[in-house]
């Protein structure tokens, strides 16, 4: 096969119960006991074939050989004994398929670091020590990286169409160069963002922390298919030995789709495991993007029997009649004006079909992290009959008034809105025109992915459980941050820049000068100022509370 030749490979487990161990490692892990367990055993074959047929088709491990190998799993939260109702949810890569696959690349380099950053406000030295993760490295003695505390670069990509300026941290510049082959290892479960959340999405874990909001709205899809312009995975394993089905991040539900999925051209890995899952990747908008930028491959050969396991799609919206089943006292309000949102002009405009398109119109942003806030409180067991008012977006402007539509595609005005029942809760930068009528404004665009959720236990009189005893991990993670935060700022008082400005939506700075055709372009970080330095350290302290407090 020539060396562009895309090649998906699919292997499907036995019919057996996976569920034993999928989020987090047992302490019998390292034992003898624990690799003659029979689902520890089959991933193994698992493994060994999938990327045996794999290697026999585009030969990936010439390319190994020697090298040093990234392995990216998503641990963006690992929900297992956090004092929720179940103890686990697949949300994160399972570490089993991790272990199986870290041995099998054992075989070929001895160079292998499984390097990571979790979701804003969860250390991710925390979420290697729930997953078991730490002692997976120190069993095959590889490296171990929280991407979060780690140098960075920055490059700037002429051909991305909105995220042209991009910051990676160092260890990822080796993949830009080549130095270094890098495995992207998902979990095959749907998402409020995006719909599913796979190979190439995988990414975003690698930006940093403001660069990771900036965008993250309706923009969204293009974000995610511009950083391809720097990198593809060299090789995509999606972990579908337990897959996962409703609102990530939020909780998800187990799936036993009992399969694993691997291939060198991450948009096509991610369109098969996409049809797998049930769904038509032509009508996710990700994959529309991805197809339209040529970093699909028409040609890709699929080896394996593409036998569905359907999956239940998130749900992001508030207008739906199981979000109105689950919450039935909650009034959600919207509006918008992006020009890709219906334009109103008359009340008589107002439906509820215009009042659905107008919510989703910014679906990647605050509209999913505030459903995350509503689907924690399920997770959490708490009380569901308090009456809210929830606002989100800059309303429309009809006849000089501004209005907010109701699911029933109900016109309210701001003084009509006022006098609703239920404390109000305004979502979103763009959500202003409301904060006067507010009980609890919260900023954002996106707004910080705990903001919503700790502003409903807030206004609802709740205490949140994450928060409590209740999680067993609780305290691990309380030091775990705080040390996060000392390593950050170590760096930054070292004078290293890590991240952009808080809230920035553009570069500072004019871009680099660059040749025709140059498709990545080195853009060295300035060194901070003394004054920048003691910002940095104030927002990362700030950012700790955040996580906290809200």
């Amino acid at each position: 096969m020539s060396p562009t030749h895309s090649c998906v490979v699919i292997t499907h487990a036995p019919e057996m119960d996976f569920r034993r161990n999928y989020v987090a490692l047992p302490r019998t892990y390292g034992t003898a006991a624990y690799f003659a367990r029979p689902d520890i055993q089959a991933i193994y074959r698992l493994v060994e074939e999938n990327l045996t047929t794999l290697d026999a088709r585009i030969h990936f491990l010439e390319r190994v050989r020697g090298r040093r190998v990234i392995l990216k799993p998503n641990l963006v939260t690992v929900y297992s004994n956090m004092g929720l109702v179940e103890r686990d949810y697949p949300e994160t890569t399972d570490p089993r398929l991790l272990d199986a696959i870290v041995a099998f690349f054992k075989r070929y380099t001895d160079r292998i670091v499984i390097a990571e950053s979790s979701g804003r406000g969860v250390p991710t030295r925390g979420s290697f020590r729930v997953a078991g993760l730490d002692r997976v490295a120190h069993h095959h003695k590889i490296g171990l990286i929280a991407l979060e505390e780690q140098r960075t670069v920055r490059y700037f990509l002429p051909e991305a169409r909105l995220q042209k300026e991009i910051i990676v941290p160092e260890l990822f510049g080796e993949v830009v160069t080549g130095a270094a082959f890098y495995v992207s290892v998902p979990k095959m479960k749907t998402n409020l963002y995006t719909g599913v959340t796979l190979g190439f999405k995988n990414a975003m874990g690698l930006l940093p922390y403001n660069l990771r909001q900036r965008d993250h709205s309706f923009a969204l899809e293009q974000k995610l298919v511009d950083i391809l312009h720097l990198f593809q995975p060299d090789l995509t394993i999606i972990d579908g030995l337990v897959g996962g089905e409703g609102n990530c991040p939020a909780p998800v539900d187990p799936v036993d789709s009992r399969v694993i999925i691997s291939g060198n051209n991450s948009v096509e890995t991610d369109r098969v495991a996409t049809r797998l899952m049930g769904f038509d990747p032509a009508e996710i908008p990700l994959m529309q993007r991805a197809a339209e930028a040529g970093f699909g491959d028409s040609q890709v050969e699929i080896v394996g029997e593409q036998k569905v396991c359907p999956f239940r799609p998130a749900d992001p919206t508030f207008m739906s009649a199981a979000f109105q089943q689950d919450f039935p006292n909650v009034i959600p309000l919207t509006g918008h004006h992006f020009p890709h949102a219906p334009q109103v002009k008359t009340l008589a405009d107002c439906t509820p079909a215009v009042a659905a398109a107008m919510e989703l119109a910014c679906r990647g942003g605050c509209l999913a992290t505030t459903h995350f806030a509503f689907d924690m409180f399920l997770r959490e067991g708490q009380r569901r009959d308090f009456p809210l008012v929830l606002l989100i977006g800059a309303g429309v402007v009809i006849e000089g008034e501004r209005y907010y539509l109701d699911r029933a595609g109900q016109p309210h005005t701001l003084a009509q809105v006022a006098r609703l029942p239920g404390k109000k809760l305004v979502v979103g930068s763009c959500s202003h025109p409301a904060a006067g009528i507010a009980d609890r404004l919260v900023e954002g665009c996106m707004p910080f992915p705990n903001s919503a959720h700790v502003a409903l236990h807030q206004l609802t009189g709740t205490f949140c459980r994450v928060l409590s005893l209740h999680n067993r991990h609780l305290l691990p993670m309380l030091l775990a941050t705080l040390q996060m935060c000392e390593a950050r700022k170590k760096l930054y008082r070292a004078g290293h820049r890590l991240d952009v400005p808080l809230g920035a939506n553009a570069p500072a700075e004019a871009p680099p000068p660059f040749a025709a055709g140059q498709r990545i372009v080195p853009w060295p970080l300035p060194p901070l100022t003394p004054e920048e330095i003691r910002a940095a350290c104030t927002c990362e302290n700030r950012a700790v509370l955040a996580t906290f407090l809200g």
